[in-house]
């Protein structure tokens, strides 16, 4: 077996990595042999993501940004969720470099590690129109300012970009980096009936609902989006855009005017005036 070391700035390669990668590659590549869709073998093979030899991060980074105009920043542990989604919106996709231990074999700390942002994140960047959508999340973080439309932001991502589905040749396939990545996740995408199975153009409208978040903190939701292609997630995203809009202007509207309070001790001038205002209350 040939490995070859890992270009890990942070986390130098330990002569057991080896073999974790060639455990987490196999054991993936058995689970997902009916559920990934033939882009994504593509795309690993043409990021030469083998079970035999470790990534050149350097090699794959290089690739990616000749490929898809992408830059892969290097962290050696996941980054705040601000600065992720900071870094989409100008076509930067975080990629954590420390592959996981034995120890930490099915959940890495932090829920993320080398081999799920590669499995999951990296490999889809080379299909054409997902990079596209990934930039317009991003994007769409920039209008999430309030406790309501970060709730739904987050409701959204994790519904689609970490759990969602994908028609391609009349088949329905995983591109959720959970569903590619965690055999949990995967188990239960693959048992849901047939109903659970919902057109993605309905996604804004059903997360927007009080009740989507309680069935988002399952192992997996009740609801599973499927897109018809990648430029239906593009206009998935686009939608939430226009949603958190929304949400920002009924939460603007829902704030009481500076002004809106006047001394109880006004004078029968000011009353006067205070009734010709629409809103303007009496201060108690």
């Amino acid at each position: 077996m040939s490995l070859h070391l890992l270009a890990r700035p942070h986390h130098p390669a330990a002569p057991a990595s080896g073999i974790v990668w060639k455990m987490l590659f196999d054991r993936q590549q058995a689970l997902l042999h009916r559920w990934a869709g033939p882009g994504f073998w593509q795309a690993l093979a043409e990021l030469g993501l083998r079970r035999d030899i470790l990534p050149n991060l350097t090699q794959i980074s290089r690739q990616v940004q000749q490929r898809t105009g992408w830059t892969l920043l290097l962290t050696g542990t996941p980054v705040s969720e601000a600065t992720y989604y900071e870094a989409l919106a100008r076509r930067e996709l975080p990629v954590v470099s420390r592959l996981r231990s034995f120890s930490e074999f099915d959940q890495p700390p932090g829920g993320v590690d080398l081999f799920a942002d590669l499995f999951g994140r990296v490999a889809l960047l080379l299909q054409s129109g997902y990079g596209q959508a990934l930039h317009e999340l991003g994007r769409a973080w920039g209008l999430a300012t309030t406790p309501a439309t970060v709730g739904l932001l987050r409701r959204f991502a994790r519904a689609t970009f970490e759990r969602g589905l994908l028609k391609t040749e009349g088949q329905s396939h995983f591109y959720g980096a959970a569903l590619l990545t965690t055999p949990r996740y995967l188990h239960a995408a693959a048992g849901a009936e047939a109903t659970a199975y919902q057109p993605l153009v309905t996604a804004v409208r059903y997360l927007s609902q009080p009740t989507a978040e309680a069935s988002l903190t399952a192992v997996g939701p009740e609801v599973y989006f499927v897109a018809e292609s990648w430029a239906d997630l593009t206009t998935a995203v686009e939608q939430l855009s226009q949603e958190l809009v929304k949400l920002q202007r009924q939460a603007i509207g829902s704030q009481p005017l500076p002004f809106a309070a006047v001394p109880a001790d006004y004078t029968g001038r000011q009353h006067a005036f205070v009734a010709r205002i629409p809103g303007l209350r009496q201060a108690d």
